[in-house]
């Protein structure tokens, strides 16, 4: 029977600790919205929404900014990091300002374009400068596997959205505050860490962040982030109000099933063996597979009540793809934790997997876009696909780099001899 050695059973604890505050930090997010929903105007509650659709997508850049740091700082442990942190801190710092005025300069169509008033433009953009600096910090604890800390920041930094979103609604549905409340907690907990965190003077070797590997990323993540992105854009207006709820809730299973993602991508930064890195894949996978389908088993016995509960009973009539969609989620949810594999590898010929998935989603869409059942249909085979070409790159993988061992350990014999 095997059994799991020190860093094996940290790392599990790390997973569940991470999904219980993962938990809490997601049901107090689904509750700012809904307070916002509950306690403000339909017109402040839509412009609201649409603002923070823009706030998601600078999210992309933020997953792989902490992800870049994450890998760099566990490559270099032995090293002085103290520049490197404050180097890093400065540069996507000027990388956010110059997104935020280039996004500041068009306020107009954009704001045409999103339909939102044109002054929350500014505090939209001073929301991407935050985007682009607060993973920094992050990234430098996940480096160094300092897992109960980045989780006591996220719930901190979750509180704190509350407790602004509250004060918002109180100056009645307050928009600029309600955006700012998205982005000042992450920056004012990156001010209060960066200076806080000390490394020791062992080698002072210049460490510089791969670009290269940086554009790679973004281009990863934003593949990743396509399938129930886009399905919101494409799907038929006759019925996207229905759709949409449905995919709200089956987001509900997607982000439990992917909060451990950042602790497992630290965990196979820092681990050099593969063998370790392949058993640290296959438990963070199984605890996502394992929480996706108890949450669908949920949605297929007591889907109703969940409708009832969070989006109202005008939208009982999606009911019946409940269960199926959250397993759909599952699904997309082992996709991403494998993909958060490749990117620790550095094996970014998976894209070409993720690039199909994504035409495979636009065709499905112009082809088969009539009624509701047509639309889940197209979900079901686009994520069925996209899983199971993971499933199967994940295993072509793993024997190349068996091949490329066993390769190395017969030099090596040779050598010997």
């Amino acid at each position: 029977m095997y059994k799991l050695e020190g860093k094996e059973k940290t790392f599990v604890l790390h997973l569940f600790l991470t999904t219980f505050l993962g938990g809490v930090i997601g049901i107090l997010n689904y509750a700012f919205n809904i307070v916002i929903a509950r306690y403000t105007s339909q017109e402040i509650f839509g412009t609201f929404s649409t603002a923070l659709g823009i706030i998601y997508l600078t999210q992309i850049s933020a997953v792989a900014i902490q992800s870049l740091i994450t890998k760099t700082v566990a490559k270099n442990k032995g090293n002085n990091l103290n520049k490197y942190k404050w180097n890093s801190l400065i540069i996507f710092s000027v990388m956010g300002l110059v997104f935020a005025l280039i996004f500041f300069l068009f306020k107009v169509p954009i704001a045409q374009l999103a339909s939102i008033p044109e002054e929350l433009i500014l505090y939209l953009a001073i929301a991407i400068i935050f985007a682009f600096a607060s993973p920094v910090s992050k990234g430098l604890l996940l480096g160094e596997e300092k897992v109960v800390t980045v989780n006591l920041l996220l719930l901190g930094e979750t509180i704190l959205k509350f407790i602004i979103g509250i004060i918002a609604i109180k100056m009645g549905g307050h928009i600029p505050l309600l955006i700012l409340a998205n982005s000042v907690p992450a920056i004012l907990s990156t001010i209060i860490v960066i200076p806080l965190l000390k490394y020791k003077q062992e080698k002072d070797v210049v460490i510089k962040n791969d670009w290269k590997e940086f554009i790679l990323m973004i281009v990863a993540f934003f593949l990743l982030t396509t399938p129930f992105t886009v399905d919101l854009v494409l799907v038929n207006s006759d019925f996207r109000a229905d759709y949409s709820s449905l995919s709200l809730l089956g987001k509900i299973v997607y982000f439990a099933c992917v909060t451990t993602s950042s602790i497992m991508f630290a965990r196979l930064s820092n681990e050099k063996d593969t063998k370790k890195q392949k058993k640290s894949l296959l438990l963070a996978v199984g605890l996502s597979a394992l929480i996706g389908i108890v949450l669908s088993l949920i949605f297929f016995f007591f889907g109703k009540t969940v409708i009832t509960l969070s989006v109202g009973e005008s939208y009982l009539n999606i009911n019946k793809y409940m269960g199926v969609f959250g397993l759909c989620m599952t699904g997309y949810s082992i996709v991403y934790m494998i993909a958060n594999y490749f990117i620790t590898r550095g094996t970014y010929s998976y894209i070409f997997v993720l690039l199909f998935a994504s035409i495979l989603q636009i065709v499905l869409f112009n082809l088969r876009n009539n009624s509701l059942d047509i639309v889940v249909q197209n979900q079901i085979i686009l994520y069925t696909t996209l899983t199971l070409l993971t499933i199967i790159f994940l295993l072509f993988n793993f024997k190349n780099i068996q091949k490329n061992e066993e390769g190395n350990n017969k030099g090596e014999d040779k050598k010997d001899i």
